[in-house]
């Protein structure tokens, strides 16, 4: 399902009335549409569960939202009223992978910026190739295409505003804090609550595209889950300490955070990224183990380069690496529990 730009417009007109009717006229001529046409986006906001109360003359108020948090509409409306440039936006029952559908989207795609949401995937991944569970209902499982001003040797970067920009929407919206373990990974008293998978492609010694799927662990599974159920429960979902948790207003306010960090990438060429990111990573002055597919380095975590590399410090001199899994040897080291 494609996001409705007039249909997102129409609930974010009602929203900001606060219960008040609006002219449908005024409403017309707001959208640049007919009475006619509005009229059919009503329609549009009463399908996906929202109530219009009309009155007799053809003014509309809200009477409620949708129950279900993953309305297009209202994501739509949250999207204009938080000012971000408007990305075209899909829901899918069920998918492969959001990091597919996103990429195939996005490519074919003028607009430039595409999130694309799934209740489900049956072929999700995390980095390495790892599987990453996400059955229905669990969770909020999104990828966002988009193609920033940056180099390709910066892609790195990419991924560590994503899991600023996690860490700091849970932070606004429920007071809730989560672990930040280089480069992504967000863990609750070890437990792994989100991961993230950014990916990019180049073309002629420039970025192309990236890709960057998000997964957010939110309420634990009511069914057994093939093959996931010894992961999950290692998993750390928001649900276990905060509630309600609506993952429209989540996932805007991850969007937000998103958006305005890679705009300040784009113009400041990392600074301010890496000053928040290296204040927010615990990883850092930590003794840890890496793990890369030659084998595993010891030593201590002692900073996050300009490209996002992190650098340890071993017994045979300091080491940079771009890409690796990372083991905590602390007693809130992370448990292993990939989602």
């Amino acid at each position: 399902m494609r996001m409705s730009r007039e249909a997102a417009a129409l609930c974010e007109i009602l929203r900001e009335a606060g219960g008040a009717a609006v002219l449908e006229e005024a409403i017309a001529d707001s959208l640049a549409l007919t009475i006619s046409a509005v009229r059919g986006v009503v329609r549009l906001l009463e399908e996906e569960g929202f109530v219009i109360d009309t009155s007799r003359r053809g003014a509309y108020s809200l009477g409620s939202m949708p129950e279900y948090d993953l309305s297009l509409s209202c994501i739509g409306s949250l999207l204009r009223s938080a000012g971000l440039r408007s990305p075209e936006v899909f829901l899918f029952e069920t998918l492969r992978s959001t990091q597919e559908m996103a990429k195939e989207i996005g490519r074919g795609s003028p607009e430039g910026e595409v999130v694309v949401f799934a209740e489900e995937q049956t072929g999700g991944r995390g980095r390495r190739d790892r599987r990453w569970i996400s059955p229905r209902g669990a969770g909020l499982f999104f990828s966002v295409f988009h193609r920033p001003g940056i180099a390709p040797g910066r892609v790195q970067l990419i991924s560590l505003a994503a899991g600023l920009a996690v860490r700091d929407a849970v932070k606004s919206l429920f007071s809730l804090e989560l672990s930040l373990k280089w480069p992504n990974d967000l863990l609750r008293e070890g437990r792994k609550a989100c991961g993230i998978l950014a990916e990019a492609s180049s073309i002629g010694g420039g970025l192309l595209d990236c890709c960057t799927g998000m997964g957010i662990n939110i309420r634990r599974p009511a069914t057994a889950c093939a093959g996931g159920d010894n992961i999950l429960k290692e998993a750390f979902f928001l649900c276990d300490e905060v509630s309600p948790v609506h993952r429209g207003e989540l996932a805007v306010a991850i969007l937000q955070r998103f958006f305005d960090l890679i705009a300040r990438l784009e113009v400041d060429g990392g600074r301010s990224l890496l000053s928040l990111y290296r204040d927010a990573c615990f990883t850092l002055g930590r003794e840890v183990t890496v793990i890369v597919d030659e084998g595993a380095v010891q030593g201590r975590a002692i900073a996050v380069g300009e490209n996002g590399e992190l650098v340890v410090s071993t017994e045979n001199g300091e080491m940079q690496f771009c890409a690796a899994d990372v083991i905590h040897a602390t007693p809130a080291s992370h448990k292993g529990a990939y989602i």
